[in-house]
């Protein structure tokens, strides 16, 4: 498999704006071991706290966004990643409109909650 995306195309349509939630997520990349999800949020958009049965990679894109890790609020500005391990459970917050890729490996039926979760 070879996936070759332009991450800046998939936001720029992914336009979060008049979403009753305020957010948009797209799966670039499924199979049974890997998911890659793109999510754009709207500025004020949350994205209540949950938890991924695989571990997870967050990678800012664009704006600011903060994940909220148990107790500990972490800025995530384009550049930079948040990893956790599965079941960790965490809160992401758009104070201004932004982008992130989210990761998540696994194996086994672990992607049905993931799936469920982020509509994929």
């Amino acid at each position: 498999m070879l996936a070759h995306l332009n991450l800046n195309d998939v936001i720029d349509r992914l336009d979060p704006a008049g979403t009753k939630a305020g957010r948009r997520a797209e799966t670039l990349v499924k199979t049974d071991q890997l998911r890659l999800v793109l999510v754009t949020m709207a500025a004020g958009a949350l994205l209540d706290e949950h938890t991924a049965p695989g571990p997870i990679a967050i990678q800012g894109l664009r704006g600011r966004l903060r994940v909220l890790v148990g107790d500990e609020p972490r800025d995530l500005p384009p550049g930079e990643v948040i990893a956790l391990a599965p079941e960790t459970p965490h809160t992401v917050h758009a104070p201004e409109n932004g982008a992130f890729l989210l990761t998540i490996g696994w194996a086994g039926e672990a992607r049905v909650a993931v799936d469920e979760l982020h509509g994929g």
